[in-house]
Parts: structure tokens; C-alpha cells; sequence
């Protein structure tokens, strides 16, 4: 201005122009001086930092080592001196990055995925003027997986308990492994490196993805009882990562084994007549399971041992041999895991030998869960004496005719029986004491005449007692009665008494008639005048005498028609010996009943007449009747044309009563019927007819009439 201060006319920007020359003048009006300024701009902090234009997503591996750059930042301000020097700083590195002075962003550590997989970063650039200005630049960085964990198991060890029926394919249990990896480094497959104890096949099988365990072989609890499987975990890293894990498998006892006899059958042999209790056989039985059981025999006595036990009384002579079915049951059921050892149910029926077979099971040995198996014992009862003989008779009798008697001969054999066998059963036979008459065979049991016995003279009884002995230690007896009845000769025949009627009459057509009792009488006494009754011929079964009243009767029905009288002889035998008989001979009427109606000859009858002949008889029909008088006579009657024809009421002739005419009848059908009076009424009927049109009379035509007009004009 006019005082030569220098002023600016605008805001002055260092960062555009920082000095200026100005050229001055200075005039008094007359004179004038020229001078140069030099002005120079001071820089005053006005700008921020800026930072160069970078990608702010950046990508690092995992496993970067440490001292590594990330990545570099740049930032300028335009401003000078302290006003333009940047200084960085960084946020958000979690001390695992810094930045330095270049603006490099360094990593301090290394670096985790698993841990934390994304940093947010703040760069900040400050310059040094007063006041400070500063930028911000936001970087994000993701960190990238690397394959450096491996798969790591739920558990180290697992236990499983297996039955060993257990289903093939059926998950056992699912081992589990994890891998803190990402992607395809944390995908899992399962494998099976290794069995213990080894088979030749893999028992356990395991699924690649899941890692349920199952079965591929059935397990025997009896061969193998534990397995240890290891189990592998790999990752699908490059290269891949693996664990491993060990499973143990209790494989538990199911009962899938029958018990086992040491043999398949026993024979035993015991005497009869044992005491309750004692001991016949003890068997051996073996179960290759653990699941015990307790013994229990039916029909022998309960025991823990497998040791048969007579359980009642063992009698030879009821049953000489048992067959026993001995079942041996193990306890399956119902805790599958009870172990009991050494001992098994029995169950044992007896058997009928060759007869029939009788069981008797309780139902335990029907469970599905408990297994059996069984074998046979044969018990064989020996005998022992303890039966004596018995009579086949609780007594015996017999009758000897004095006339007939023989020395030598026999009279009566007696037999004894014994239960018991071999020697124990063996017999003979003795009287109790000594007789003159008779004597005994010792081994056949024949009582037998030692005289004639002509000294006796009357009926007479003797009684005699035998002894049976069997051969048994020992020895056992029994005694037996004999009655022996001494007759005397038979002398004297029945005699029929009187008056026994021998004319009789008797009505047909009536069964079982009743016709009279014929009784006969014999002096002689006891068995020489016990009478029986006989017909000598009962006519093929028509007549039957009572053989101990002589009470005749009549079987069947009797037919007059087919046979009008009957002769029978009744005989009565005594029964001596030899026997002596009578006989009485019956004539039988038999009486007519009214059982026949008439009959014609033939069914049908025809007759021609004719016309305008005069009444005359034109047929005789005559019937006929098998019964006999009253019950014989023929009566006729006629029905269907009374008016024009008659029958003769006895005789059968049928008469024609006036003149027929052709032209108005020219055939006749009626019945005749003939019938007795006797009772029960009885009657035949016929029909009377022509041979094709089955008529009874046939009018003839006769000339007697002219032709006739049907006008009497045309």
C-alpha cells in the first residue's frame, strides 16, 4: 500500500506455491527506485495423511512363521518438515502383528486357526505437526487353515458288552473322533488296523463315515470271551493325520450249548425191594455255557448231583425195567447272566417198556431262552424172594366115581404161580399130610389115585391140603384146599314126571310162545341127578328148551301156511358117567290166523260183448286164499259201473245186466275186489280191462243202423 506494507490478497497454500518474488517501486513523483522481495511461504500442518490405495482383505496361512510381512501400507502428507513425516501405528493385532516404520505389517507370532481365524486391523498414520493429524486404514485378515490337527476320539478306550447271539450287522456302539481342522482337513473316516485276538476274517466291522461298530462274524462266547479292536481316525488333510482308539468287547454268555451226557445211553442194573432213597446211578453232565442250573427229577427223588434216587418202592414184579428219558436243562432262563456251575436239571419219566411212553416235563424244559439235551438209562430190577406161590384157585374141587376109579390115574391138577423168576420161582407141590387114597406129583401138581377105592361104598368128600414151596433163599410157601367128591354109580335114568301134555296146539304169527314146562326127576343124588335139557332136533332154531327148567318155547314166529304141525323130541341127561337120558315126544298144532288175503290169479282182465246182447255173464274171475276155514271164504264186490254189470257175491262171475250200446259207451273200466270176513279184514283188488287200453269190457259194434243223411235237403 501507500505506506509500502506488503499484504496478501488471498489464504496462502504452501502445498501449492511456497515462495513468491514480488518486484517493487518506490517514486517520490520524481524519481523512482526498484527493489525485489523475496517471500517465502512457511508450511503450517493443514493436510492430513493419505494412504495409497491397497487390498484390504488379505489371506495368510496358518503356519506363517513368525518375522513374516502380511503386508505394506503407504501414506503421505503433503505438508513439510515434522508436518509431513508419517508415523504408523497398529490396532487389533492381538500381539500377533506390528507394523514398523516403513509401514510394513509384520507378524510377531505365529499364528492359530483353531484359535482365532480372523483379525480386524486398524493402521493408523499420524503426522508430527501441531496438532497431529492422523488416517485410518481398516485391513481384515483371514487366517487359513492348515492340516495341523489331528483327528482326536471321544475317549481313549471303550468297553461294550456283546451277547453272543448277538445280530450280525446290528450297531454295537459308535466310537467318535473330532478334528479342530477345517474342510477336508477335519473330515473323518474310521478304520480297523487291528484285532485282538486276531481270527482269520475280521470279526467287527466299522462304517467308514459313522463309526458304528457292528458284526460281521458271529461271536462264541465259548471260543473267544474278549476282543480288543483298534480303531483308526484319519483326517483328509495332506498328508492326512490320524488317532487311535482302542475298543474292548465283553462278549457275554448266552445259552446256545445243551448240556452233555458222557454217554448216550445207561444200563443199570438194581436188585428189588431197595430202600427209599438210595442211590441207582450218578451221571456226569457238562455245559460248555456259564449259565448253571439245579437239579430237579421227577418221579426220583430231588438232587443236586445228577445221582438217581429210588423215590418209591421197586418192585420187579410190577415193572422188571424203567426206561428213563433223563433231560438235562440248563438255567437260560431268566437272568442270562447267572453263573452257576456244576449243576443241571434233571427231569426223568418213566417209561412203560415196549408198551407206552409217559412224560412228564416241567415247563421250564420248554423254554425257548434254556437248552436241553437228554439221554436214556435202561434200570433193570433183579429179582428178589419175596413173592410166595399163590393158587391159581382159591380153591379146588373134583369128583370121582368109585366105578371108574383107577390106581394111577389123575384126579385134579392144582397150580401155583410165582411172581418172582428164575429159581425163585421154581415150585413143588406136597400134601400137608399123608393119605391113603392120594398122593401128589411134586413138580406137576397132579393129585393122583393111590387105590381103587372099592372100599368106599357111599358118596363121600375128602379134603385135602396142598403146599406149594418155591425154591427161593429163603424158600416161601403157600397152602391150597382140594375138595375131592367120592360118588357112587349111576343107576337110575331121569323119569319126565306126569301128566306132561304131549298133544299141543299153538297160534302162528306169535313169537317166544311160552308151551309148558316138561320136568324131569332122577333118584340117584349129586351130579348123577343133575338133569339137562335137549331137543334132539330144534327144527333150524324154530323151537329151544331151557336146558336146566326143560321150559319149551318157540324162537321165532310159526307160519300155518307153511307148515301146519311140528314133532319134537325133549331129552333129559343126567349128568353121570356115564350119563343116563329120557325122552318125551310133543306133537304141535298149529293154529290158523286170518294173515293171507285172497289173490287172483292175474291183475288184469278184458272181456267183449256185443252190442244189444241180452244179460248174460260175460267173465268169471276167481280168487284164492291160503288160510283155511272161515279165514278162506271169498267174497266180490264191483265198483265204477254198478247199474250194467254184477258180480256174483260168492261165486266171482261177472254178469252184464241189460242191453249195451255201442254208439253211446263202447268201453267199461271198473274194480273188482275180493275179500275174506275173517279178522283182520282182508282183500285183493283188480282191475279189469282190455289189453291196450286197459278196459274192462270192450262193447262190439253190431250192424243195426242205416246210413243217415245229416240233411234232409241240399
Amino acid at each position: 500500500n501507500e505506506k509500502g506494507v506488503i499484504s496478501t490478497k488471498t489464504k496462502l497454500d504452501y502445498e501449492s506455491q511456497n515462495s513468491y518474488i514480488l518486484n517493487i517501486s518506490l517514486s517520490d513523483g520524481n524519481a523512482t527506485d526498484y527493489a525485489t522481495v523475496f517471500i517465502k511461504v512457511t508450511d503450517v500442518n493443514d493436510n492430513n495423511p493419505v494412504f495409497a490405495a491397497i487390498n484390504t482383505t488379505i489371506t495368510i496361512l496358518e503356519n506363517v512363521p513368525a518375522g513374516t510381512s502380511i503386508t505394506s501400507v503407504s501414506a503421505t502428507d503433503v505438508d513439510e518438515g515434522f508436518n509431513g513425516i508419517v508415523v504408523y501405528t497398529l490396532k487389533g493385532g492381538e500381539g500377533k502383528m506390528d507394523i514398523n516404520t516403513s509401514g510394513s505389517i509384520l507378524l510377531e507370532k505365529e499364528l492359530d486357526r483353531e484359535k482365532q481365524n480372523i483379525y480386524n486391523l486398524m493402521v493408523i498414520a499420524s503426522d508430527q505437526g501441531q496438532p497431529v493429524l492422523s488416517a485410518v486404514l481398516n485391513l481384515t485378515v483371514i487366517v487359513e487353515d492348515v492340516n495341523d490337527n489331528p483327528p482326536v476320539f471321544s475317549s481313549s478306550r471303550y468297553e461294550v458288552d456283546v451277547p453272543e447271539d448277538e445280530v450280525l450287522g446290528r450297531a454295537l456302539l459308535t466310537v467318535f473322533a473330532t478334528d479342530s481342522d477345517a474342510g477336508a482337513n477335519a473330515l473323518v473316516k474310521y478304520r480297523i488296523v487291528s484285532q485282538q485276538p486276531p481270527t482269520s476274517s475280521l470279526v467287527f466291522l466299522v462304517n467308514l463315515t459313522t463309526g458304528q461298530l457292528s458284526l460281521s462274524q458271529q461271536l462264541d462266547y465259548e471260543t473267544i470271551k474278549q476282543f480288543e479292536v483298534e480303531v483308526e481316525a484319519s483326517d483328509g488333510g495332506e498328508p492326512s493325520l490320524t488317532a487311535t482308539t482302542r475298543v474292548v468287547v465283553h462278549v457275554l454268555d448266552v445259552n446256545d450249548n445243551p448240556p452233555e451226557f458222557n454217554q448216550a445211553s445207561y444200563d443199570v442194573f438194581v436188585f428189588e425191594n431197595l430202600q427209599k432213597g438210595s442211590p441207582i446211578y450218578t451221571f456226569s453232565v457238562t455245559d460248555k455255557d456259564e449259565v448253571g442250573t439245579k437239579l430237579n427229577l421227577i418221579l426220583i427223588n430231588e438232587n443236586h448231583n445228577g445221582t438217581v434216587l429210588v423215590n418209591g418202592y421197586v418192585d420187579r414184579e410190577t415193572k422188571e425195567k424203567y426206561e428213563l428219558l433223563v433231560v438235562a436243562s440248563d438255567n437260560g432262563v431268566p437272568q442270562r447272566q447267572v453263573k452257576e456251575s456244576n449243576s443241571y436239571i434233571f427231569i426223568c419219566s418213566f417209561l412203560l417198556f415196549t408198551y407206552s411212553i409217559t412224560c412228564a416235563f416241567s415247563e421250564s424244559c420248554f423254554s425257548p431262552v434254556a437248552h436241553q439235551n437228554f439221554t436214556y438209562i435202561s434200570i433193570q430190577v433183579l429179582d428178589v424172594n419175596d413173592n410166595p406161590p399163590r393158587f391159581t384157585k382159591a380153591q379146588y374141587s373134583a369128583s370121582v366115581r368109585v366105578a371108574t376109579a383107577e390106581e394111577g390115574v389123575s384126579v385134579i391138577s392144582v397150580s401155583a404161580t410165582d411172581l418172582d423168576i428164575g429159581n425163585n420161582s421154581v415150585i413143588s407141590y406136597s400134601l400137608s399130610s399123608q393119605s391113603d387114597d392120594f398122593h401128589i406129583n411134586n413138580r406137576t401138581g397132579d393129585i393122583i389115585l393111590s387105590s381103587n377105592l372099592d372100599h368106599i361104598t357111599a358118596d363121600t368128600v375128602v379134603t385135602l391140603v396142598v403146599i406149594a414151596t418155591d425154591h427161593g433163599i429163603p424158600p416161601l410157601t403157600s397152602n391150597g384146599k382140594v375138595t375131592v367128591n367120592v360118588n357112587d354109580v349111576n343107576d337110575n335114568p331121569p323119569v319126565f314126571l306126569a301128566p306132561n301134555p304131549t298133544k299141543l296146539s299153538a297160534p302162528e304169527n306169535t313169537a317166544n310162545l311160552d308151551l309148558g314146562v316138561f320136568s324131569a326127576t332122577d333118584l340117584d343124588i349129586g351130579v348123577n341127578a343133575l338133569i339137562t335139557y335137549s331137543l334132539q332136533d330144534d327144527l333150524a332154531g324154530m323151537f329151544y328148551v331151557n336146558n336146566s327148567t326143560g321150559k319149551l318155547m318157540t324162537k321165532g314166529s310159526l307160519d300155518r301156511e307153511m307148515m301146519d304141525s311140528y314133532e319134537l323130541k325133549i331129552i333129559a341127561t343126567d349128568s353121570g358117567r356115564p350119563s343116563q337120558y329120557a325122552s318125551l315126544v310133543v306133537s304141535i298144532t298149529v293154529e290158523d290166523e286170518n294173515d293171507n288175503p285172497p289173490v287172483f290169479p292175474q291183475k288184469l282182465y278184458s272181456a267183449t260183448v256185443k252190442e244189444n246182447e241180452p244179460p248174460h255173464v260175460i267173465l268169471s274171475a276167481a280168487a284164492t286164499d291160503e288160510d283155511i276155514g272161515y279165514n278162506a271164504i271169498i267174497h266180490y264186490t264191483i265198483t265204477g259201473e254198478p247199474s250194467l254189470f254184477h258180480v256174483g257175491e260168492l261165486s266171482g262171475n261177472i254178469t252184464v245186466l241189460q242191453h249195451l250200446d255201442y254208439e253211446s259207451h263202447s268201453q267199461y273200466t271198473f274194480i273188482l275186489k275180493a275179500f275174506n270176513p275173517g279178522e283182520p279184514h282182508m282183500q285183493d283188488t283188480a282191475n279189469i280191462t282190455d289189453m291196450d287200453l286197459l278196459l274192462l269190457v270192450t262193447v262190439e259194434d253190431v250192424n243195426e243202423e242205416g246210413p243217415v243223411f245229416d240233411k234232409p235237403s241240399y
